[in-house]
């Protein structure tokens, strides 16, 4: 699908086809997709830091959230190797939680604000290669994104009354 678009206005690029429409599904229509690249470090709001002494394996992990909004219920899912039993979690900031079945040690932070904006886990398992422990996952809420972007109206095409709509943010 391809659209049209300036700063104001993004629709579909032939009249002819008809609008795409939700199916009820979670996903719904994609319209816009957005993402921010950049080669700045300093800007990766997450850092990982696996060592091996020995014979165990130290991993540190730390987070420095953006002052732009504060987060909410946010879960940092970090792969390990298998293991029989919960590693050896030494210093938390928040809540922590094993799952032995998908073998992933879960970093639950309930809020991050003004007060919090960074925060460390380090924990301990037998030796292992520093590549188990990624992709890490991270899952929050927030009230607003980077870009701030929003539909403020939706117009028809081809003239007449504006249809309702509804829009959600992720």
């Amino acid at each position: 699908m391809a659209f049209a678009s300036d700063p104001t206005t993004t629709g579909l690029k032939d009249l002819n086809r008809p609008f795409p429409a939700s199916t009820g599904d979670a996903a719904g229509v994609g319209l816009l997709k957005w993402r921010m690249q950049s080669i700045d470090e300093s800007m990766v709001p997450l850092t990982s830091r696996p060592s091996v002494f020995g014979n165990e394996t130290y991993v540190s992990i730390e987070y420095g959230a953006s002052s732009m909004f504060d987060l909410w219920n946010v879960v940092i899912s970090v792969p390990l190797p298998a293991l029989h039993e919960a590693p050896n979690v030494r210093q938390v900031d928040g809540e922590w939680r094993f799952d032995p079945r998908n073998s992933v040690l879960e970093w639950s932070i309930l809020l991050i604000d003004n007060s919090n904006r960074s925060g460390s886990m380090e924990f301990v398992v037998p030796p292992t290669d520093s590549s188990v422990f990624f992709l890490i996952s991270v899952n929050f809420s927030a009230t607003n994104t980077f870009s701030d972007l929003k539909v403020v109206n939706v117009l028809p095409q081809k003239g007449g009354a504006p249809p309702k709509f509804g829009q959600r943010t992720q």
